[in-house]
């Protein structure tokens, strides 16, 4: 499951009336508050949801405390918006440290016709997007659902992944490209991921550049990297080059699919000791092409090249654009979706979920099993 500790920004509409703020935690940790506009706040910031569509119009806000499964605390915020009916629903589940908000967005056909919808989340200033997360100062305060994935505005270029930049991580020994300095790195084995646009079908000549600083024995962090269009190369740099030793893999890829983007992504390697993949760099040449590498490592040829990145870098890029992230949704006459997000609670991150374990039912479980046990008379 993952969460969003929403604050929730019903745009023209109006708190209910008699509707008092409501508050839900787990055992021991400080509360979250859902105030009587159905805004939800946490340590990090507040941001808004804002529904759009034909049909949808202006309503009252409802906002009530319950107990999901006869135990777990929960705050509920409820809108009619004419074509739509939407329910939030917020509660804290006991993610090791500091327990994360969970909280679904459940958008119900009101009129027995199909809608075509939009939902916006404002998101905080400076926030950087991920493929399914969403960080701030470094710090991964939301985790997204699957449909984050689709319906967003694009760059041209740019890592969609959840990994880390770590600038100055790499000890390149001998004359280089600046860019063996710099890394991304995938903690907790989350892959690195790059996506370039490029004419529909069309071939390039693909170079990876990697820097191991870390690990001076061979067989630590094999990496398997994939290039779409080319075979999958498996390299442990250490084996391969030695400890802070820059070198290169080439790849002669395609647009394979047709969809006018190029893949590429650098995983850790089956039985990797360490699942922590790391990428120094990348260079795009044209088809006709066959760059010396010695001279790509040198730095040589960075200028000339159609593509080169930096990764890790200052001039290193979301593939997603700051500002608002927006659902394009289609309900069915009588139909409904539901939308689950993950949001840090006071002092913590939220897990990101290609490297987690957590799904909405273990989530609900894992909060239920934490108020069964709680001791009834410390019950809130």
């Amino acid at each position: 499951m993952t969460t969003i500790a929403i604050l929730l920004v019903l745009a023209g509409s109006a708190a209910g009336a008699g509707s008092q703020a409501v508050s839900f935690a787990s055992p021991g940790f400080a509360p979250t508050q859902m105030d009587n506009a159905g805004r939800l706040m946490e340590d990090w910031g507040t941001f808004g949801v804002r529904l759009a569509g034909e049909g949808i119009t202006d309503g009252t806000v409802s906002v009530e405390s319950l107990r999901l499964r006869d135990v777990i605390p929960a705050a509920r915020c409820t809108s009619d918006r004419g074509a739509v009916r939407m329910v939030c629903t917020a509660f804290r589940a006991p993610i090791f440290p500091a327990g994360a908000d969970a909280f679904t967005v459940r958008l119900e056909e009101a009129k027995g016709n199909a809608a075509k919808l939009t939902l916006a989340v404002d998101l905080p200033e400076n926030s950087q997007l991920g493929m399914r997360t969403v960080k701030l100062g470094g710090r991964t305060v939301l985790a997204l659902p699957r449909e984050a994935v689709s319906n967003r505005g694009l760059r041209e270029w740019g890592y969609c992944d959840e990994a880390s930049p770590l600038p100055g991580w790499g000890k390149p020994v001998g004359p280089c490209d600046p860019a063996f300095r710099n890394i991304r790195a995938g903690m907790g084995g989350v892959p690195i991921a790059y996506r370039f646009n490029v004419k529909p079908k069309s071939r390039a000549q693909v170079v990876l550049g990697f820097c191991e600083s870390h690990w001076a024995d061979p067989g630590q962090r094999p990496l398997t990297c994939r290039v779409e269009g080319a075979p999958s190369q498996t390299v442990d740099p250490v084996g391969k080059w030695g400890q802070h030793k820059p070198g290169v893999l080439r790849f002669a890829a395609s647009d394979e699919d047709g969809d006018g983007a190029l893949d590429i992504s650098v995983r850790p390697a089956a039985g990797a000791a360490d699942r922590n993949p790391i990428l120094n760099a990348i260079w795009i040449f044209p088809p006709g092409e066959t760059p010396d590498l010695a001279r790509v490592i040198a730095g040589e040829l960075s200028a000339g090249a159609i593509r080169y990145v930096d990764v890790g870098g200052p001039s290193d890029q979301s593939l997603f654009p700051p500002g608002k992230l927006e659902y394009n949704l289609e309900l069915a006459a009588g139909g409904a979706i539901e939308l689950v997000f993950l949001a840090a609670c006071k002092g913590g991150d939220v897990p990101t979920p290609e490297a987690g374990v957590w799904t909405p039912e273990t989530l609900l479980k894992a909060a239920h099993d934490v108020w069964r046990d709680w001791p009834s008379d410390r019950k809130p």
